[in-house]
């Protein structure tokens, strides 16, 4: 007798019908239509001998057909059946509406909707059926945040030009699972800038403060204060030096070069007012006349007391500032204020301007046809 090959579950595709399998049925339940009560077909989820699991789904027709009556824990060869595509997908939970009802052509049904986004999409996601009193009971404003879904066995359709992703009887949901992917998940949406609805709301709000120039005269450099820093040269933020590297928390990586940037403090004063400014490097440097890392390296060979010359001979110049208020200058009386750009007098003044992945992995999801 010609002894049969099986094929695994992680080998099926929809390249063809001509598939047989060896498996356990693990978990069995019917799916019931909304519109009259009837069996509209049977779910399993079946086990192959490397611990793959796969969701299959007969019709009423092609089940009772069946010579051997199929129980949770049997084991079964099936053969002769088609594969569907499903997908798992994981983003960002986002926009989540609570459970509710809706008037559907089948009736009132439970519906749960909300949002999963990257740092630049965002897809709708309706959950139908068991899943939707899951998704109402799983998500708490306390969960780390963002919170990271990840979505299996789902259909994804197009609507409206819009993509919209549903759920099936053997979608599962699970939020910050304690896993790689979710893991990666941060990692990539820190490195792309991904920032939640209420960052965004709240740097729109930072940006609404004015800008403001002012002409003034500097009185001091603050030695107190550091006047340069190591920065990342992709977000320009300071990084943390690592014996010969550095890293930046803020992307966060490692880089083996970082660049010397201006930051120093400076007492300003016109005829009315006196205050602290912050210089950052591009201010600075437009004043100063050169880079933070060519002021310490001629600091370094001809070393002086306190600070390099060129940051002396700032006092006394009067400049023309771009001050960009914060909240702190607004609402808490700071008088430290960040230059935003800076201008000799003697040069030509501005004019005045104002400045503010769902990832795909294949799952299968197949349908036994009638042999």
């Amino acid at each position: 007798m010609e002894s049969v090959v099986f094929n695994l579950i992680e080998d099926l595709d929809q390249s063809t019908t001509n598939w047989t399998i060896k498996v356990r049925v693990t978990r069995m339940w019917t799916s019931v239509s909304f519109e009259n009560g009837s069996v509209k077909g049977y779910n399993v989820i079946l086990l192959d001998d490397d611990n793959n699991h796969v969701h299959a789904f007969a019709y009423p027709n092609i089940w009772n057909g069946f010579k051997t009556p199929v129980i949770e824990g049997g084991v079964y060869i099936f053969n002769q059946f088609s594969v569907k595509d499903v997908f798992d997908v994981i983003g960002v939970f986002e926009d989540f509406e609570p459970l509710t009802k809706l008037d559907t052509k089948f009736g009132m049904r439970d519906i749960v909707k909300f949002r999963i986004c990257d740092s630049s999409n965002r897809h709708k996601v309706s959950v139908w059926g068991d899943l939707d009193v899951l998704a109402n009971n799983i998500y708490t404003k306390e969960l780390q945040s963002p919170a990271i879904a990840i979505i299996t066995s789902t259909k994804v359709i197009t609507f409206m030009n819009t993509v919209q992703i549903g759920t099936l009887p053997s979608s599962k949901l699970y939020l910050n699972l304690d896993d790689e992917s979710v893991n990666d998940m941060r990692m990539r949406l820190k490195e792309e800038g991904y920032l939640s609805k209420r960052e965004k709301y709240l740097k729109a709000k930072k940006s609404e403060f004015k800008r403001i120039y002012t002409t003034f005269s500097v009185v001091k450099v603050d030695e107190d204060v550091a006047w340069w820093f190591y920065s990342c040269n992709k977000c320009q933020q300071e990084v943390e030096r690592l014996h010969r590297r550095f890293r930046c928390n803020n992307c966060p990586r490692i880089i083996p070069v970082a660049p010397k940037r201006f930051c120093m403090m400076v007492l300003a004063e016109d005829d009315t007012f006196s205050c602290n400014v912050m210089l950052m490097d591009q201010a600075a440097r437009r004043i100063v006349g050169t880079s933070a890392a060519k002021a310490y390296n001629d600091f370094e060979k001809a070393p002086e007391e306190g600070l390099p010359q060129v940051l002396k001979d700032l006092v006394g110049k009067e400049v023309t500032v771009i001050i960009q208020l914060n909240k702190a200058n607004v609402t808490d009386d700071s008088t430290i204020f960040d230059a935003n750009d800076i201008f000799d007098t003697t040069m030509r003044s501005p004019s005045p301007s104002e400045s503010a992945h769902i990832s795909e992995s294949s799952s299968i999801n197949f349908s036994v046809n009638e042999r």
